[in-house]
């Protein structure tokens, strides 16, 4: 018996009955259309206000990775213009104009505010509130205060550009004042090994030529005016001249790698110094600008506030109402049919 009801059930005859009902899914519908109207009516709408701003990259900057630089700056921008930082010059700004606003925290304004933006171009600000003329202030308050903000960084960040190259600049000088001192340490360990002078075999006998051009590239790497007639390079003993002659040649380049190694050694404290005031400085001032570039700007594009209007229509509530009022009638008429199937099924 169970078998045979499950099989004389047909869900496409039950679902054809409903449909033809027609006039029981109107009534649902407007009854839906009236209870969205009403709740609209009761509950007030707010308004949205929107302004435009012109976001652009300098995309010919050259970074291992553009695109990725590109959106990380966007982000910083977007987490910049809804800081609390941001919306608190914001709120003063307003507090003058209406004393409503003196009522509310950088958080509270938050709530109000809505960026809309896919790339570097126009970026939409939208600001909301019950009331349409609290709704316009807000947004050309924001819009005002975004602009006198990001010309204020753009100040900072020609100039964290101008401290990265002396940063740069010193860091190239610390490390050519490294290995300089590297290489006159090596020229002084090469000049004290060789001294052939103390060998009674070799002192009287000419250097042999591979020697002497090593002597001759070391004078010139120690020399700093080559073209001078004292300079070690000029010098240095003729080819023909005896092992004992260069002893007070090589006393002398010793003499004078000593004196540029004291010399480089004084520089290293001021190097370091400079280096660590100026990486101070350049935390400072990233951080005051945000993190962001010099490739980065914003711009006004137009002076326009686009007039507040209501973010949801009481017509826009009546579909939506009926809309949902079918949603409701179709799941509990579909939960009636399943219930009216398992039971012709149990009996």
């Amino acid at each position: 018996m169970n078998s045979i009801t499950a099989f004389e059930w047909d869900w496409r005859k039950e679902v054809f009955l409903l449909a033809h009902r027609w006039y029981l899914w109107l009534a649902l519908f407007l009854l839906g259309c009236g209870v969205g109207w009403l709740m609209a009516g009761l509950l007030p709408t707010p308004y949205r206000a929107e302004a435009d701003l012109g976001v652009f990259y300098q995309s010919d900057a050259i970074f291992r990775n553009v695109d990725d630089y590109k959106n990380w700056e966007m982000g910083q921008l977007q987490a910049l213009i809804l800081s609390d930082q941001l919306l608190t010059l914001v709120r003063q700004r307003l507090s003058e104009q209406d004393p409503f606003w003196q009522t509310q925290t950088p958080a509270d304004l938050r709530q109000r505010l809505h960026v809309y933006w896919r790339n570097a171009g126009v970026w939409h600000l939208v600001a909301e509130d019950r009331q349409p003329q609290r709704a316009e202030q807000l947004v050309r308050a924001w819009k005002a205060v975004i602009l006198e903000e990001m010309a204020r960084i753009a100040q900072l960040t020609h100039q964290l550009k101008q401290i990265h190259a002396e940063l740069q600049a010193l860091g190239q000088a610390k490390v050519a004042t490294e290995q300089r001192l590297v290489e006159l340490q090596a020229m002084a360990t090469l000049l004290q090994n060789w001294q052939p002078w103390k060998d009674a075999n070799l002192a009287q006998e000419p250097i042999p030529p591979l020697q002497r051009w090593r002597l001759l590239e070391l004078a010139l790497r120690l020399d700093e005016h080559p073209q001078s007639e004292t300079s070690l390079a000029a010098s240095m003993p003729p080819p023909a001249a005896a092992a004992t002659q260069y002893q007070p040649w090589a006393e002398r380049a010793l003499a004078a790698i000593e004196m540029q190694s004291q010399l480089l050694r004084e520089q290293q404290p001021f190097l370091e110094q400079r280096l660590s005031e100026t990486t101070t400085k350049y935390n400072e001032v990233a951080a005051a600008s945000w993190y962001l570039s010099v490739y980065l700007g914003v711009d006004e594009l137009s002076a326009e506030i686009r007039a507040p209007r209501p973010v949801r229509t009481q017509a826009l509530a009546a579909l939506v109402g009926g809309l949902l009022a079918l949603l409701f009638g179709l799941a509990i008429s579909l939960a009636a049919l399943q219930w009216r199937r398992e039971k012709l099924g149990t009996q």
